[in-house]
């Protein structure tokens, strides 16, 4: 039998038997459930009411500091459900749809959205006010932002302290809906007759809104003030930064503004952490890849490098990393340009070149600190790289990026810029070169037979050819793009023997490139074909964003 709750308090020690017998006894009274009349009395919180009840459910708790929501689902759920039966879904992993309940065994409303999604569906336990608030954000919000920014840019026009009024509420409404709809970036850009805005979600520009040129000065003044911007003058690039906070949460933002000859554009980045930094099994590595990766961060000293471009995903790798290994008992200070991401009992400092502070002057302070762990944003010349592999040398474990298009061309990266040969080749630990791919999206990918040339681009990178693949099609849910998410696709070379004397003896890429793969490594353009063959994304989207060297 199915131990009760209350006895499951008491052997957690957040209750005694007294307590739970006069609780029982103002349930009678009340019919109040035993967990309310508990929260209502102070003698629990809810985060004790969600460990009894993963206990006597079985069911995980949900970490709701840390959750990604996928926005797709709000168009696929009907508010309606989501408010009658206070089930939250937030989330598709590997086919089964994750929601968040308060109640685990309530199996009537996990059933009933199982029914009414066509996936199964898991139960996490999340507290009745968090659920509430992001029914709240995710629903309510969501569907009405629309209408309000609509009401603002196409109502009557009114006199000058409304209009000032209607500008401040107009600028946070784009920022939530940015959020809401998971977007990445927020761009507002003027043209001849009127401004234009585009959110960037899962890499990719969508044009969403367009406004009446009257308000193109009023909308980027007021996001120049917030970010403690200079407004005087317009005619040169500007960047700030913006500490977030609405109904939809609290995030900081960075800001840039660029000259145009229709005004002045504005960009800003939504740097939502949760939404990032998170754990390296949900990165998209390969199993082998993961395991290899998780041995080098966890050695004491050595240098450490992610390539690609900019949008590849370096930072949450990095950042991923350094959460993996960091620890009460270790030192871990990071040197960046700037800080996308506050990371608690990390020591974080962002250059500042006007002020003297540059990478090379921050590492070598950095190196005094008495660190464990360095991240260093980007190795960009000879002296960060030089201070870079000077650190490892000592006994630091270093983690950096580079601008290269594979993970062999980052060693000659570091040649180039003239780096002792030697010394690269006993501190240089493992390359990654990475990129990131949209998913298709799970509720309107359409499975086909592959073609004879889609065939022979299996066959060329030496894999078996799948007898179905998908593709993308378009729906409500994924805004009509076919895609709903991302994943990495991860090249990762570890330095052994054999690179290690290609790198002394200043081996060209292909040689180093062709040690790799014979040890083991997988190139990216394989690696993401894997993943066509699982039906996780199409090869439109592969060749969109990795080139086949086959």
């Amino acid at each position: 039998m199915r131990k009760r709750i209350g006895d499951i308090l008491i052997e957690m020690g957040f209750i005694d038997n007294d307590q739970l017998q006069m609780a029982l006894m103002e349930t009678k009274k009340t019919n109040a459930m035993l967990g309310e009349v508990l929260l209502r009395l102070g003698w629990v919180v809810e985060e004790d009411l969600q460990m009894a009840m993963a206990v006597q459910s079985g069911a995980e708790i949900l970490d709701t500091e840390n959750v990604a929501i996928d926005h797709g689902l709000m168009a696929r759920i009907p508010i309606e459900f989501v408010n009658d039966n206070r089930i939250f879904p937030f989330a598709i992993e590997d086919g089964t749809l994750l929601a968040a309940t308060n109640n685990p065994f309530d199996v009537i409303a996990r059933d009933k959205l199982a029914r009414l999604y066509g996936q199964p569906v898991k139960t996490l336990i999340a507290a009745k006010d968090w659920i509430a608030k992001a029914i709240e954000i995710y629903y309510k919000t969501a569907q009405t932002l629309d209408d309000e920014i609509n009401a603002i840019t196409y109502g009557q026009k009114t006199v000058v302290a409304d209009e000032d009024r209607q500008i401040i509420k107009l600028s946070g409404l784009l920022v939530d809906k940015g959020y809401v709809l998971g977007a990445s970036d927020i761009h507002i850009v003027p043209d001849t007759n009127l401004v234009r805005v585009y959110y960037r979600i899962d890499g990719v520009l969508h044009q969403k809104y367009l406004f009446a040129k009257n308000f193109q000065q009023a909308i980027v003044t007021r996001f120049k003030i917030m970010a403690d911007m200079d407004i005087s003058n317009p005619n040169i690039p500007h960047d700030g930064r913006i500490k977030y906070q609405s109904r939809v949460g609290e995030f900081d933002m960075r800001v840039s503004t660029f000259p145009t000859q229709f005004g002045e554009t504005v960009v800003m980045r939504l740097l939502v952490y949760n939404k990032v930094v998170g754990d390296l099994n949900n990165l998209g590595f390969e199993a082998d890849d993961l395991a290899c990766f998780k041995r080098h961060i966890e050695r004491p000293y050595g240098l450490m490098l992610t390539t690609g471009p900019t949008g590849s995903g370096k930072t949450t790798t990095l950042y991923s990393a350094l959460m993996t290994i960091n620890s009460p008992n270790i030192n871990c200070m990071t040197v960046e340009d700037p800080i996308e991401y506050a990371i608690p009992t990390i020591r974080q400092t962002a250059v500042n070149p006007k002020a003297g502070l540059s990478f090379e002057n921050a590492l070598r302070s950095a190196m005094r600190q008495d660190p464990d762990v360095i991240l260093v944003g980007e190795i960009r010349d000879k002296v960060t790289a030089d201070l870079a592999m000077q650190a490892a040398l000592t006994g630091h474990l270093v983690l950096s990026t580079l601008h290269t298009n594979d993970a062999a061309s980052a060693i000659n990266r570091l040649l180039d810029l003239g780096v002792n040969t030697s010394i690269l080749a006993s501190t240089l630990s493992i390359v990654l070169a990475q990129r990131l791919i949209r998913k298709l999206c799970p509720l309107c990918a359409e499975r086909y037979a592959p073609d004879d040339d889609e065939k022979a681009v299996f066959e060329r990178n030496g894999l078996a050819v799948p007898s179905e693949i998908a593709r993308a099609t378009g729906c409500e849910s994924c805004l009509h793009s076919g895609y709903r998410g991302r994943d990495g696709i991860y090249e990762v070379i570890p330095v052994d023997r054999t690179i290690e004397k290609l790198i002394f003896s200043g081996a060209p890429h292909s040689e180093i490139k062709d040690a790799a793969i014979a040890a083991g490594t997988v190139m990216m353009f394989t690696q993401a074909l894997r993943k066509v063959s699982r039906g996780l994304t199409s090869l439109e989207e592969v060749r969109r964003v990795i080139v086949d060297n086959a």
